[in-house]
């Protein structure tokens, strides 16, 4: 009976790891931010799209075709010396997309929730290469504080979701309590300062509806660009290094080989 309870717990720990997994959540994320309390839909679609192609389907087509390949073991990436290769490939995505995102001239609230992936995936995968944070404590995180902003008190239930992803991490022993706690932080701090400087993050509670003509041009969010493509820069850098290091150990082997090796 205690076994049958134990994986009981680990099956329901698994189905909600992958519910709520970062590409399971990119959609409700940018769909919310994207839609929500907008008239001309059809205005709307192209920067909806775009993110959603940048975000999502190149990095986890991606990933995807790593598995097929068995360059990696699982889809969620649980091992952090498999996370390397295909995290420089997600970053490249998202600080090409946000420019070409700029050059559409989106709504604010899309903007700004593409400017914290811009931030966080480059903080995230820094710590990564010395610590395996929980990715998904930073997505779920961002989709509460997304659906909080939207719809406001309505979406306080959301904010339970965040312990319930972490517990389904570490019941699959897949993160520490203090990896999951990282990830909350992390992602946490990033999400209200963006939109603390892009004016989303009211006294009261968080609704878009009650904001109105916010951004009349995408100008406030330079100070966004600089700071997240220099960390993405520096995650680069870091990485290159990394294997350079890593080849002059071992000059025998070959760059995927050499990251394969690193302790998870």
């Amino acid at each position: 009976m205690e076994s049958q309870k134990k994986s009981g717990a680990a099956r329901f720990a698994r189905i909600i790891s992958y519910v709520f997994d970062g590409s399971v959540l990119a959609l409700p994320i940018f769909i919310a931010a994207s839609f929500y309390n907008q008239s001309n839909i059809t205005e709307i679609l192209p920067s909806f799209f775009t993110a959603i192609i940048f975000i999502a389907i190149i990095p986890y087509s991606f990933i995807l075709f790593l598995y097929k390949s068995k360059r990696i073991s699982d889809l969620q990436i649980p091992r952090r010396r498999e996370r390397l290769f295909p995290l420089l490939i997600i970053n490249s995505c998202v600080i090409i997309g946000f420019f070409v995102l700029i050059y559409m001239q989106p709504q604010g609230l899309l903007l700004s929730v593409y400017a914290i992936y811009l931030l966080g995936l480059p903080l995230v995968s820094l710590i990564t290469l010395f610590w395996k944070i929980s990715f998904h404590a930073c997505y779920i995180t961002l989709f509460s504080f997304v659906y909080l902003i939207v719809f406001g008190k309505w979406a306080v239930l959301t904010l339970a979701l965040i312990p319930l992803v972490g517990w389904s991490r570490i019941k699959l022993g897949r993160h520490t309590l203090a990896q999951v706690l990282a990830g909350i932080a992390a992602m946490g701090t990033i999400s209200l300062t963006v939109f603390y400087m892009t004016g989303f993050l009211t006294t009261d509670y968080w609704a878009v509806s009650e904001i109105s003509y916010l951004f009349r041009s995408t100008s406030s969010y330079i100070a966004l660009v600089l700071p997240g493509f220099g960390v993405c820069l520096v995650f680069i850098a870091s990485y290159i290094f990394l294997k350079l290091y890593l080849n002059a150990k071992k000059p025998d082997s070959g760059a995927f080989n050499i990251i394969h090796r690193l302790p998870d």
